[in-house]
């Protein structure tokens, strides 16, 4: 017979069961925000093959999750350069099914665990800049620590703590921690540390790993600012290197470190008045701008598209390839592209040389004179997103797309007619559309690049 406490347990499993892991609840999740993914694990299944036996895999993910029997199938890998002397990122890429299994796990935790979503690069670089404007602060200094390995570091017996702790169901907690040992690529022994990169519940599991470190850091004294591995605190110069000890002991209790001081771009100790680089920008008390590598960064991408216009000579493909490098672009209610991660910037000089360059780089490769006026800004950009998102059609939503925008986004990618577009069912049309978009808006995530 069951005690109070373990029946209340088991009401909130039934509850959660129903609400995050049901077959209806599963089928809308699959439609909103994995049916555009192309993204394959090791089973080999397709979205498409897997959307026509919608019904019954999402009957069997409710039936198992009850059963507690789900398990995930090895995740897939994929590697991600990071330039010379850095071993590359690695992926993980679920299958169809764990992939909307996680997903559902995800909302759960968001909606359940306060501050699983984490907050923004432009939320916590807009409270920087409202600290370092607010008083004198000729004697403060910028701590910057960088966490070294965060993701491969992370302790699964302390994760599993912090699961019990904010009170998730020990249902909930066996999918997550299940979720963090599936082995990926060639291994097959269970992961004993680490979240692997590239679940829909990653970055919800490093937040609540890092719940109470955050809760105990900040004070009137040093405010302190954290975006995933990337840690700031603005203190006074006398007590930072004592800080910096102190916070290096407290993350080495739950198995992270820091790199040295002194690491180009990682641990410094830096006058506020000199500003420093955070999550992509350079933050000073005058001003924010885009910080030196990540502004060059964009110079290489526009590059790119050139180049491959000097070859393709293809005048439409490059327009729209172009374009949406400078606007970025919603998709899946989400904004994206390098323009959109920097729209915090206060120094439109860095936008109008980029403006300028586009057009004699144009020049250069005797792009037609009369197509240029199709090329769009990066400072017009700056102010349609920062003034005017809502309502703008400057910038693309492709969330919004008509039947008739997608053929013609289709037929600029692809060199296809409209007249044989026209032909094809809606379910290819869309099907055709989310995979170009998805590949264009992986190109967008690279141009941004890391932010730490």
């Amino acid at each position: 017979m069951l005690n109070l406490i373990d029946l209340l347990e088991h009401i909130q499993v039934l509850r959660e069961q129903d609400q995050y892991y049901n077959e209806h609840y599963l089928r809308d999740l699959f439609r909103s925000k994995i049916a555009k993914s192309h993204a394959t694990g090791k089973d080999g299944v397709r979205i498409g093959a897997f959307e026509t036996r919608l019904i019954e895999e999402t009957r069997l993910i409710q039936r198992k999750v009850a059963a507690e029997t789900y398990s995930f199938t090895h995740f897939k890998e994929r590697l991600i350069p990071r330039g010379a002397k850095r071993l590359p990122r690695q992926i993980s890429i679920p299958t169809v099914r764990d992939r909307l299994t996680l997903r559902a796990t995800c909302q759960l935790l968001h909606e359940h665990v306060p501050g699983t979503r984490g907050k923004t690069p432009h939320a916590l670089i807009k409270a920087i800049v409202e600290k370092i404007r607010d008083g004198d602060q000729s004697d403060n200094v910028f701590l910057r620590l960088d966490v070294r390995d965060f993701f491969p570091s992370v302790s699964h017996k302390l994760m599993q703590r912090e699961l019990r702790r904010v009170g998730v169901t020990p249902s909930v907690q066996r999918l997550c921690m299940d979720a963090l040992e599936n082995p990926t690529g060639a291994e097959n022994e269970l992961q004993s540390r680490g979240i692997p990169q590239g679940l829909s519940i990653s970055g919800a599991l490093a937040a609540l790993y890092m719940q109470r470190f955050d809760e105990q850091q900040s004070t009137p004294q040093h405010p302190y600012f954290r975006y995933v591995d990337d840690i700031l605190f603005i203190c006074p110069a006398k007590v930072a290197d004592e800080l910096l000890k102190s916070v290096s002991r407290k993350l080495s209790a739950r198995g992270l470190k820091v790199h040295p001081k002194g690491v180009a771009g990682k641990t410094e100790i830096s006058p506020v008045s000199g500003g420093i680089d955070f999550l992509g920008y350079r933050v000073g008390v005058d001003q924010v701008s885009i910080r030196d590598s990540s502004y060059k960064r964009m110079f290489t991408n526009l590059q790119s598209v050139l180049t491959d216009f000097r070859y393709r000579k293809d005048i439409r493909r490059t327009i729209f390839r172009v374009n949406l490098k400078i606007t970025g672009c919603i998709v899946d209610g989400r904004r994206r592209g390098w323009m959109m991660f920097f729209s915090y910037t206060e120094c439109i000089s860095q936008l109008k040389y980029l403006d300028v360059f586009l057009a004699n780089q144009l020049s250069r490769i005797d792009f037609p004179h009369a197509q240029r006026i199709a090329i769009k800004s990066f400072v017009k950009s700056y102010h349609e997103i920062r003034f005017n998102i809502n309502n703008t059609s400057y910038i693309p939503n492709y969330d919004a797309f008509d039947q008739t925008q997608m053929i013609e986004v289709i037929s600029t990618m692809t060199g296809r007619r409209t007249e044989e577009l026209v032909t094809w069912d809606i379910d290819r049309i869309s099907s055709e559309f989310g995979r170009i978009i998805s590949h264009e808006v992986q190109d967008l995530e690279r141009d941004v690049g890391s932010p730490s």
